[in-house]
């Protein structure tokens, strides 16, 4: 199982920035584990194709890298969710960014994971269990979250990295549940 690596982290950045989307990797790792989370099996070129959008057509090695780079953290991303050690982790950047921009960042996955939920045809979170639905309403939540100053207090960062742990263990959850929602049940077995 790999952690996800601060060089990962701003090598994504990097390459989304040079290939000309405003899509930062945060956004592009939860539209991803939402997706997965909602959807057994992910189409890798649609979902390239989604962070890719609004970036000119074209057919060069920038644009063989991306669709490298993401095909490869389709699978990671997938491997950690299928763990049995509950090693997923977020794509935030790590500890030596100012917590505003970490704060930034987690509010920015938490609304690119919903939106892969959507994406992946969950509509209605009515369905699921109390433990779901908070905590896709605490990660609407977050989606608001703000910090004033550029670095926070100790207490902060604890706080933060309390709220990060929550998100990643529901995220976990969230997709057990899906799972649970979506598998069939003996009742609707066919008998012949």
């Amino acid at each position: 199982m790999t952690t996800v690596q601060p060089s990962e982290y701003h090598h994504i950045n990097d390459l989304l920035q040079r290939i000309g989307t405003s899509v930062e990797t945060a956004e592009c790792h939860g539209l991803l584990t939402g997706l997965l989370c909602a959807q057994e099996v992910v189409d890798s070129a649609a979902w390239i194709s989604y962070i890719l959008a609004n970036v000119e057509d074209r057919e060069d090695s920038l644009t063989e890298e991306a669709h490298a780079v993401f095909s490869a953290l389709l699978g990671r991303v997938l491997d950690q969710l299928n763990d049995p050690e509950y090693g997923f982790e977020l794509m935030l950047p790590d500890d030596g960014s100012s917590l505003a921009e970490r704060t930034t960042a987690l509010a920015e996955w938490c609304q690119s994971f919903l939106l892969g939920l959507s994406m992946g045809s969950i509509q209605d979170v009515a369905q699921f269990p109390d433990g779901s639905r908070e905590i896709i309403h605490d990660m609407m939540e977050i989606t608001r979250a703000e910090i004033g100053a550029e670095n926070g207090s100790e207490e902060d960062e604890h706080a933060f990295a309390e709220i990060v742990e929550y998100i990643r263990m529901g995220v976990l959850l969230i997709r057990e549940e899906i799972r649970a929602v979506r598998r069939p049940r003996p009742s609707d077995a066919v008998v012949h």
